[in-house]
């Protein structure tokens, strides 16, 4: 029996929750059953990854999630020209734009099985209504041309629960990792330390005046939907000086969080520290690893500060309750409410034993429910059946 030929496409190669899940699953395929390419837009890390893993990757035109006619034609051409070259026998489409897109196409040019996942809703950011019901139009019209929808949280499939034609269409299959190491707790402070001036001016003067420090750390792209702001906020509640925050991540946002931590007296102990290449090996730097989005699909870094046992806090959106439970393997507080997080950073300052016991609960349940081998075999079931 010949391999089969798997074409994943996505639409942008920078790193984030959607390339990471691309990497895993291309990456850990069996070769003797599956001849794996990827299509991903633009020229980034997802790109170089793909290629020192030997997976043969094709650049094509950056995808931008507005619309642009005269963009979006050129890269529809470049993708017919693609899918139809590749002959796949599955076309899996990734993210809102390659997804509508890539869709489109593989039923033009009857590829025999086209499956879409989802990592998250646009319609669920903030934008004018009238934005959010045509993106949930095309979202839907995604997945009626697809054969079969993955949802990586029980939450994004029933956003559409009552929509005609698709109850059948959306499986839910959650993310996954593997068992990873990095660095320990004083390890990765060192090494933050060392890439970071900054920081290490700070963490020097605490020791210098005997200050026993809480770090709360973030990973996230540096976008609105990620809530960077009202994490400012809440620190900036915090009169205590020991309290530290790090948030690793670049994006579009940078300038006014910037801008923010100025403003609200939080240089000294605030730090944008960008892109950090493997940033979850450094995890255990955090007292806390906060994620406070006010929309996410399900949640890769909870994952990953889970598989390392760090103390979490998270806003009770999407699919994020579905690993997280609150009090219990973790804390919920409500997006936007940056007095939740002030509370919730303070509890754990002064709770080292519960804590303790929730950093353990959460790195019982990601080994038990959240393992690559399960969601790559769960993936293939539905790439055979």
């Amino acid at each position: 029996m010949t391999n089969m030929r798997i074409l994943i496409l996505i639409t942008k190669s920078n790193w984030g929750g959607a390339q990471k899940y691309v990497y895993d699953l291309a990456t850990s395929l069996p070769k003797d059953k599956y001849q794996v390419k990827v299509a991903a837009g633009g020229s980034g890390i997802l790109i170089e990854r793909l290629k020192e893993a030997g997976i043969e990757v094709t650049s094509i035109n950056p995808l931008s999630n507005k619309v642009n006619v005269r963009k979006d034609a050129a890269t529809f051409g470049q993708l017919w020209k693609i899918i139809r070259h590749e002959r796949p026998d599955v076309l899996h489409v990734n993210s809102s734009k390659a997804g509508i897109l890539g869709a489109l196409i593989g039923r033009m040019l009857s590829v025999p099985k086209i499956i879409f996942t989802a990592h998250g809703w646009a319609f669920n950011e903030e934008r004018p209504w009238h934005q959010r019901v045509a993106i949930k139009f095309l979202h839907w019209l995604t997945i009626i041309l697809c054969h079969t929808t993955i949802a990586v949280s029980q939450n994004l499939k029933d956003a559409f629960k009552n929509w005609p034609l698709i109850g059948e269409k959306i499986i839910v299959i959650r993310n996954g990792i593997k068992s990873t190491a990095g660095y320990g707790r004083d390890g990765a402070r060192q090494a933050l330390a060392g890439m970071f001036p900054q920081l290490k001016a700070a963490l020097a003067h605490a020791v210098s005046a005997h200050k026993s420090l809480f770090w709360v750390g973030t990973i996230a792209e540096l976008h609105p939907v990620k809530n960077i702001d009202k994490a400012l906020e809440a620190m900036a509640s915090l009169k205590e000086s020991r309290f530290i925050y790090t948030i690793m991540g670049e994006g579009r946002e940078r300038a006014r969080l910037e801008g923010m931590i100025a403003s609200l007296g939080l240089s000294d102990r605030v730090f944008l520290l960008g892109h950090v290449a493997d940033a979850f090996q450094y995890i255990k730097a955090f007292d806390a690893f906060l994620l406070p989005s006010r929309s996410e699909g399900l949640g890769y870094v909870l994952l990953e500060a889970g598989m390392q046992a760090v103390p979490v806090i998270a806003t009770t959106v999407g699919g994020i309750p579905e690993i997280v439970e609150d009090m219990k393997s973790g804390v919920l507080v409500q997006p936007n409410k940056p007095s939740e997080i002030a509370s919730a950073i303070e509890f754990y300052a002064e709770h080292h034993d519960t804590v303790r016991e929730y950093a353990r609960a959460l790195n019982e349940k990601v080994k038990r429910d959240f393992s690559l081998e399960k969601m790559a075999i769960e993936t293939e079931k539905i790439y055979r059946d």
